[in-house]
């Protein structure tokens, strides 16, 4: 990540996400992550919480990326960022 950037791979967030959060038992890995983008991407891309770059990789916006996931992984709509 440079340093005015906020946005990092998408595997780092997921990574991140599952470290903040061990009360949600999902497991980090990039397998868990795509599998969680499946079932979440739309929502994760309606808060620009993730963007697809370079054709097929994922980045993500650290702050908005962990708020949005949690809400995802806990049964609530992601609320929009914009």
């Amino acid at each position: 990540m440079t340093p005015n950037s906020n946005w990092i791979p998408g595997h780092a967030a997921w990574s991140l996400f599952t470290r903040h959060h061990p009360e949600l038992g999902i497991k980090a890995g990039p397998w868990q992550f795509h599998n969680f983008l499946r079932i979440h991407r739309e929502a994760l891309v309606a808060c620009d919480a993730i963007r697809k770059a370079r054709g097929r990789h994922w980045i993500a916006h650290v702050e908005r990326f962990l708020s949005a996931a949690f809400d995802c992984a806990t049964g609530f709509p992601a609320r929009a960022q914009r």
